[in-house]
């Protein structure tokens, strides 16, 4: 009995002067069909900030996840919208097709996915909550990929953050060494047939030289999915072809970067890109 009052008591403490664990958070989903298949929906969560909009908005694209696959809801719950909404910006997170109750099926980063994105975008351009040209798109793992891509076809994205992205995804798969990386050219295989047309068309460096976007591109060293190699030239490339680049490879961190690092670097990007 005593011990069982103390873990009660550990409990109320830990409750009382916070913890690591995300607390829970409500939220509703909204919803928009997709651009290019009214019967299919797609998902997104929504933070606006104090006062009157439009505003400057940052859109967050999550990465793979396994069973379950949350989708955006992972934003919410671990208060990533709240966070940029406190910071003057209208928080988006976009459930990609196939996560969440965006309805799939996923297509690694392809069309669908993008089109469901840049969707979600013009919506809230229409409805007057987001402020055209004033957009930066931050993307984990398939999202850096996604926000990647989207740049290279839309001159309004103002900046992009890519974290633990590929970006040649031919040179990927014909070098998948470890067991995350196989684990990924055998998606790659499954929801694109993995012909070299399909991986191209899914690769940001196929169009990187059209990205006017200033971009923030963030790799650990140790990263067993990714190629940091990849991210640097990714940069350059876009660098090159007189755009704005900068990448940072983290010598001590995989392809987990700790939130606390990576934000040092993010949040003063968004500030100066969104001139906030």
């Amino acid at each position: 009995m005593r011990t069982h009052n103390i873990r009660i008591s550990c409990l109320l403490l830990l409750v009382a002067v916070g913890c690591s664990r995300p607390h829970p958070v409500q939220a509703d989903a909204r919803f928009i069909a997709h651009p290019d298949n009214p019967a299919r929906k797609v998902e997104f969560f929504l933070q606006q900030p104090a006062g009157v909009g439009p505003w400057p908005a940052v859109v967050l694209l999550h990465g793979h996840q396994d069973s379950p696959r949350t989708g955006a809801l992972d934003f919410v719950k671990w208060r990533v919208l709240e966070r940029f909404a406190r910071r003057g910006y209208l928080a988006v997170a976009i459930s990609q097709p196939g996560y969440g109750n965006s309805d799939g099926p996923p297509d690694f980063c392809g069309p669908v996915t993008q089109r469901a994105v840049s969707g979600v975008i013009e919506k809230l351009t229409q409805d007057r909550l987001l402020l055209p040209g004033k957009v930066v798109l931050e993307g984990i793992s398939r999202g850096a990929l996604v926000a990647g891509l989207i740049a290279s076809r839309d001159a309004s994205i103002k900046g992009i953050v890519l974290i633990s992205g590929l970006y040649d995804l031919p040179a990927f798969t014909a070098n998948a060494n470890s067991i995350p990386s196989k684990m990924i050219a055998r998606s790659l295989q499954e929801e694109t047939g993995g012909g070299l047309a399909a991986l191209k068309e899914r690769s940001v460096l196929s169009f990187a030289g059209n990205i006017m976007a200033a971009a923030l591109i963030l790799n650990g060293a140790r990263d067993d999915r990714t190629d940091p190699a990849q991210a640097r030239r990714l940069a350059a490339v876009i660098a090159e072809h007189g755009g704005s680049a900068r990448a940072i490879i983290y010598s001590e961190f995989g392809h987990q970067i700790p939130v606390e690092v990576r934000d040092k670097d993010i949040d003063p990007f968004i500030d100066k890109i969104l001139a906030h």
